[in-house]
C-alpha cells in the first residue's frame, strides 16, 4: 500500500508493474495541498492532454523531441486498453514545467540590430517576430522622435489658445455703458472766432487759431466745437449779427478751404463741428419746400447723398439764398459739418411752411448730423405742430440763468424734465447753456468762483451741456475803466482768450484793435473741469437723460432741494452709482444737515474736500461752490 492507499501488490492488480511506477519519484514528492486534490483515474477514463500550449506561452518546446522523449519512455505509456488499471499519458516533462513556472518571460518585438533572427524566428534560444519586408512601414517609422514632436505641437497649440485668451481678456471694453448718438451726453464747446486765436497778427481770431488749438479742444474732452460767427457782415466782428450771406466766411476769419481744414482736423480727433445759422433777419420768409420729403427715400445715415441729391445741390443758386435748404445743401457738399443751430426761428413760429421746411432740413442733413433750435421757439410753435416740430428736431437749447437764482433754475430744469421734451424717445434731448454771443460774462459785476459754480452745476444736468470758451477759466469780461474802447462796449463780453498765466498769447501784436484785454480769468479751474467733464463722459448716471424701461423713459434726474440758494440735484442709473450736486449760490458759507436725502458718499469734484469721504448731518459748503459727491449704496 503507498499513500494513496492503493495497493501494490502484484496479485491484486493482476499484472505486473513495472518498479518504476510503483516507486515514482512523485508519488513521495507530492505536497499536502496536492495530496488533497488528488483522485483516483477511473478505469478507460482518458487522461486530459499534457500537451496544449498556453495562451501566453509563446513556445512549449519541440514537439518532435517530446515524442521522442515520450517513446524512450516506457513508463510514459499507456498501460492496457482493455484491463483494469491506471491510464498515463506521456508528455514532455520540459513543456509542462514551462505552462507553470512563475518565472516565465514573455517575448516581445526585437530590433534587428538586438540579435541575429534564425530562420525559423528564433533569437539566441527564444522565439521571436522577424522584422521583414512585409511587415507595415509604420513599424519601421522613428517612434521616440514622433512622440517629442507631437508633444511640441500640442504644447505649443496650448500656448497660443492661452495667448489667444488673454488677448481677449485684455482688449475687453473696461465698461459696458449704454451707447448713444455722438451729440447726446457730450459737452459742446461754443467760440466766438475773432476772440479765440490769431495767426496773422491782425489782432483778430482766424480759422486758422482754431485749427492750431485743435488738440486743446481734445484735451478738454469735448465732443465737438459750435463756431457761433462765421459769415459775413459788413463790419464784422463789431456788427456780426448783420449777415450778408449764409455761404461763405468772413475774409477776417479767413476762406471756406479753412474751414474744410478745420472739420477735417477735428474729426481726426473723434470731435464734430457746428455751424450756427442766424436766419433772422437775414430771411425775411419761408419759401415753399424744393424736394418732395414723402416721396423720396429716407437718408438714416451720414453716408454721400444721392445723385438726386447732389444734383439739386449743385443747382442750388447762391443768389437765392433765402432758400434754408439750398444753404444746408451747399455746406454740406463742401463736406465736414456735422449739424446746424438753426436761430432766429421763433419770428416764423406762425409761418404755414414751417413744419414742410423743418422736415426738409432734416431730411437734408440725414440721421447724423444734427438739427438744433432754441426753446424760446418751441414755446413759440402751436400746439397742433409742436410734436411734430420736436420730432424732426436733434437738440433743444435751453438757457439757463444762474442770477435769476435757484428757484428760476430748479423751474427751469423741472419744466424740461417733466416735460414734453424728454418723455418720448423720439424727441429731443436738452442743450444746457449758460451764456453765448448774446448774454453776459457769469463773472461779470460777481466773483469769479460762480462761473465754476455754474459750470459744474450745470454739467451735472440730463442731456448735452455747452461751455461757452473762457467760461472753463473764468474768463471775465474786457476791462476797459477809462472808456477808450466805449463804441465797442456791446461786445466786451467777448475778450480775446487767455491761453497764459503769465502771457496772454492770444497775438503776437501788443494791442489788440477791437477790444482791450480781459480783466483776469482763474486757470487753476480748468483742472476741476476737466475732471468732471471726464466724470461726466463714464457714467451714465450724468450723461444719459432718461432711464429706458419696459418701453418707456424714466427721469433720472431729480431737483431735491432749491431754497435759501442752495440748490441740490441727485443723478441715478440702474446698477451704477449715482450723484448729487451740491451748489451754494448764496454770499455766505453753510453747513446742511441732508441726511433726509442722503447718508453719505465721496467728494469727486469741487474746489475743496475732493476724493475725501463725507457725512451729510454737518455738509459744509462754501460761498459759491459746486461739490460734487458720489454716494454710497
Amino acid at each position: 500500500m503507498n499513500h494513496l492507499q492503493i495497493s501494490t501488490d502484484p496479485t491484486l492488480l493482476g499484472a505486473d508493474l513495472p518498479e518504476s511506477l510503483t516507486t515514482s519519484p512523485s508519488v513521495s514528492t507530492f505536497l499536502p495541498e496536492e495530496d488533497a486534490s488528488t483522485c483516483l483515474l477511473l478505469p478507460e477514463t482518458p487522461s486530459p492532454p499534457l500537451d496544449f500550449t498556453h495562451p501566453l506561452t509563446p513556445s512549449m518546446g519541440n514537439v518532435e523531441n517530446c515524442e521522442n522523449v515520450a517513446g524512450d519512455d516506457p513508463a510514459a505509456e499507456t498501460s492496457s486498453s482493455g484491463s483494469s488499471g491506471i491510464g498515463i499519458v506521456g508528455g514532455c516533462t520540459s513543456a509542462a514545467g514551462n505552462l507553470f513556472n512563475n518565472h516565465n518571460e514573455y517575448q516581445h518585438l526585437r530590433k534587428k540590430s538586438d540579435g541575429k533572427i534564425q530562420e525559423n524566428g528564433m533569437l539566441n534560444g527564444t522565439l521571436n517576430i522577424a522584422l521583414t519586408k512585409d511587415m507595415p512601414n509604420f513599424v519601421h517609422w522613428d517612434w521616440p522622435l514622433i512622440r517629442k514632436c507631437t508633444f511640441f505641437v500640442f504644447l505649443a497649440g496650448i500656448i497660443a489658445m492661452v495667448a489667444i485668451v488673454v488677448t481677449m481678456i485684455a482688449t475687453l471694453p473696461k465698461s459696458c455703458n449704454p451707447s448713444v448718438a455722438w451729440y447726446k451726453g457730450s459737452v459742446f464747446y461754443e467760440v466766438f472766432p475773432a476772440s479765440f486765436q490769431d495767426t496773422n497778427d491782425d489782432g483778430l481770431g482766424d480759422i486758422r487759431g482754431l485749427i492750431g488749438r485743435a488738440d486743446y479742444f481734445k484735451n478738454l474732452g469735448v465732443g465737438a466745437v459750435r463756431l457761433n460767427s462765421i459769415f459775413p457782415s459788413a463790419h464784422y466782428p463789431d456788427r456780426f449779427e448783420e449777415v450778408t450771406s449764409l455761404t461763405a466766411v468772413d475774409e477776417v476769419l479767413g476762406k471756406v478751404e479753412d474751414l474744410q481744414k478745420l472739420a477735417a482736423v477735428l474729426h481726426e480727433r473723434n470731435i464734430s463741428l457746428i455751424l450756427d445759422l442766424p436766419i433772422y433777419p437775414f430771411v425775411n420768409h419761408l419759401n415753399p419746400p424744393i424736394l418732395d420729403v414723402d416721396h423720396l427715400p429716407n437718408r438714416t445715415s451720414s453716408d454721400v447723398p444721392t445723385s438726386e441729391f447732389l444734383r439739386l445741390a449743385r443747382s442750388a443758386n447762391p443768389e437765392q439764398e433765402n432758400t434754408i435748404t439750398s444753404v444746408l445743401m451747399f455746406w454740406l457738399a463742401k463736406g465736414g459739418v456735422d449739424g446746424f443751430y438753426i436761430k432766429g426761428l421763433e419770428h416764423f413760429s406762425e409761418d404755414p411752411l414751417l413744419l414742410e421746411n423743418i422736415k426738409e432740413w432734416k431730411y437734408t442733413l440725414g440721421g447724423d448730423r444734427i438739427l438744433m433750435v432754441s426753446k424760446n421757439f418751441i414755446d413759440h410753435v402751436p400746439e397742433t405742430i409742436v410734436r411734430d416740430v420736436l420730432n424732426q428736431v436733434d437738440l433743444v437749447d435751453v438757457l439757463l440763468d444762474v442770477a435769476n437764482g435757484t428757484e428760476a433754475i430748479a423751474s427751469t430744469v423741472r419744466d424740461a424734465i417733466d416735460g414734453t421734451l424728454l418723455k418720448g424717445a423720439e424727441h429731443p434731448w436738452i442743450h444746457w447753456s449758460l451764456g453765448g454771443v448774446n448774454q453776459r460774462r457769469l463773472s461779470s459785476g460777481m466773483n469769479s468762483n460762480v462761473t465754476l459754480a455754474a459750470t459744474l452745476m450745470q454739467l451735472m444736468l440730463p442731456g448735452t451741456s455747452s461751455i461757452f470758451y473762457g467760461d472753463e477759466i473764468a474768463l471775465e469780461e474786457a476791462y476797459d475803466p477809462n472808456g477808450d474802447h466805449s463804441e465797442t462796449q456791446h461786445l466786451h463780453h467777448l475778450p480775446a482768450m487767455s491761453w497764459s498765466e503769465n502771457q496772454n498769447q492770444f497775438t503776437g501784436r501788443g494791442t489788440l484793435p477791437w477790444l482791450p484785454k480781459s480783466a483776469s480769468a482763474s486757470y487753476h479751474h480748468l483742472d476741476i473741469v476737466l475732471k468732471l467733464i471726464a466724470l461726466r463722459k463714464s457714467s451714465p448716471s450724468i450723461y444719459l437723460n432718461s432711464v429706458a424701461k419696459e418701453n418707456q423713459n424714466l427721469p433720472n434726474a431729480e431737483v431735491k432741494s432749491s431754497r435759501n440758494d442752495i440748490l441740490v440735484i441727485q443723478r441715478w442709473y440702474p446698477r451704477r452709482n449715482s450723484f448729487a450736486s451740491i451748489t451754494n449760490f448764496g454770499s455766505k458759507n453753510v453747513s446742511l444737515d441732508l441726511t433726509a436725502m442722503f447718508y453719505s458718499g465721496e467728494v469727486v469734484a469741487g474746489a475743496s474736500m475732493v476724493q475725501e469721504r463725507v457725512y451729510f448731518q454737518q455738509f459744509n459748503v462754501k460761498s459759491l461752490e459746486t461739490v460734487v459727491v458720489r454716494l454710497h449704496k
